[in-house]
């Protein structure tokens, strides 16, 4: 592992090297990782920045705490899940279509999951990420895509259901592709629009609302899909 660059994302960044980490096997099922304090003094960031990183590691199954002795990597986990998925996402420009299709099943299908289980925290991490696409919205389209990524895997992650967060980190790389074409061809307010709406339906628990807020916005990003294949 490596200091952090403190221009970019710490969280993300702390997060992809920790997931490293397990995923090329460096960290093997069983292996007690080093502690917050160790890995704070390692990467060159706060413990808080740490424990994000490894709480969204929990979440995906791949580490467990265990009270009292620390946070190990998880016996269950094997690279063969993600291995197994890999082919699936070895889309050229063509098969966009595809990925928007998995977006409607999956984002429309679990936004009442994140109406009913989002936290004030939850909520709060939407709108600071909202406000991240709008300080990059005339500058930098592809800091502004990343950032929409963000929302969206957001979403998944409030749905605390492992299943959709596991696929969503899986296609993660195409998701990101995705995301900057679709931006690049429909431009930022669409997404800025769509997002403060669905952050709104969230915090007033209206499941009705923030369906259809869900769909429309994706059926909006669905009319700019031919400008790129």
């Amino acid at each position: 592992m490596k200091s952090i660059k403190k221009t970019e994302k710490l969280t993300s960044q702390v997060f992809e090297q920790l997931k490293d980490q397990i995923i090329t096997g460096k960290w093997e099922p069983g292996y007690k990782i080093p502690s917050e304090n160790k890995l704070s003094e390692i990467l060159n960031v706060s413990r808080i920045t740490i424990r994000e990183a490894l709480q969204a590691l929990v979440v995906l199954d791949l580490l467990e705490k265990k009270r009292g002795k620390g946070t190990f990597v998880k016996h269950s986990f094997t690279d063969s899940f993600i291995s197994s998925l890999l082919p699936l996402i070895q889309f050229d420009r063509s098969q966009a279509a595809y990925m928007h299709e998995y977006r409607k099943i999956v984002e429309i299908g679990s936004i009442e999951l994140v109406v009913d289980r989002a936290s004030l925290e939850d909520i709060q991490r939407l709108k600071n990420i909202l406000k991240e696409m709008e300080r990059y919205k005339q500058n930098n389209l592809e800091k502004f895509a990343f950032e929409d990524l963000n929302f969206h895997l957001a979403l998944s992650q409030i749905t605390k259901n492992p299943i959709i967060i596991r696929a969503n980190f899986v296609i993660k790389d195409f998701f990101r592709n995705h995301m900057i074409r679709i931006v690049e061809a429909m431009g930022t307010e669409p997404g800025l629009y769509y997002h403060e709406k669905i952050i709104n339906a969230i915090k007033n628990r209206d499941k009705k609302e923030a369906k259809q807020l869900m769909k429309k916005h994706l059926e909006n990003n669905e009319k700019y899909l031919h400008l790129y294949l």
